[in-house]
């Protein structure tokens, strides 16, 4: 019953990634909107009628359960001593990042002035730490996910709130195909709260993505960060412009 629930989440996944709305898919298999949105929230799926899903999106049935069972292993978090290694050691850190992208061993050697035994070290520690596992000729198996949560208030939290924040935020974002968007304004908590079920599906959209284009080469992907965040907040020189509360 787990597989299955992975499979039809992944589905979901999928649909997202392809734009396709359930409207749309209802189309495609001459059904009812409802019919669809029940055949997802149950589950009850028949196999030609996955095989035909996947066809709209398409992958084949292997693809998905695949994708689905790779969801499932990996995993989507690490403790605090697996973060404080992790962010202790720069070029551990780097070979982490790119082998959960699926990056080859060859790969980062040729990119980065890693020599051979040095990457090997790396592979045995995060082997070791039980984020890979390492299999012969040098060839990883990521174990954790390469969008995985963050530790509140942990190592990695730190990590890039004193070393990646501030260089990230400080550039042209019109450059490089670039695109920061900077809204302000009084807003409910309600209202906070239903943008930010949407800034969620759009960070699920970018995870999607990572884990689909992992099949490309590695020369048309290149290294890409995005950051939503909303909170209240007011900018500091209009809040010593307020009068004091009596």
């Amino acid at each position: 019953m787990a597989q299955a629930t992975r499979l039809v989440h992944e589905l979901k996944n999928q649909l997202k990634l392809k734009g396709i709305t359930y409207r749309a898919l209802a189309q495609e298999l001459e059904l009812s909107e409802s019919a669809i949105k029940q055949m997802f929230s149950s589950g009850n799926m028949t196999l030609s009628r996955l095989d035909r899903i996947g066809e709209i999106i398409g992958l084949e049935l292997s693809d998905l359960v695949r994708l689905s069972e790779d969801a499932g292993k990996q995993l989507q978090s690490l403790s605090i001593e697996q973060e404080s290694e992790l962010v202790g050691d720069t070029k551990l850190l780097l070979v982490a990042y790119c082998l959960v992208n699926y990056w080859t061993f060859v790969d980062i050697l040729d990119r980065y002035e890693l020599t051979e035994v040095e990457g090997i070290g790396y592979l045995t520690r995060l082997d070791r730490m039980k984020l890979i596992e390492l299999l012969p000729g040098n060839r990883v198996k990521p174990l954790i996910s390469s969008s995985f949560n963050w530790q509140p208030n942990g190592p990695i939290e730190h990590y890039f709130r004193k070393e990646v924040q501030g260089q990230f935020f400080n550039a042209n974002f019109s450059h490089d195909g670039g695109m920061r968007v900077v809204k302000n304004g009084d807003i409910s908590i309600v209202a906070k709260q239903q943008i930010m079920q949407r800034l969620h599906s759009i960070g699920q959209l970018f995870d999607d993505t990572v884990r689909e284009e992992r099949k490309l080469p590695l020369d048309q992907r290149e290294g890409t960060t995005m950051v939503l965040a909303i909170r209240n907040w007011m900018f500091q020189a209009f809040v010593s412009l307020e009068r004091p509360i009596d």
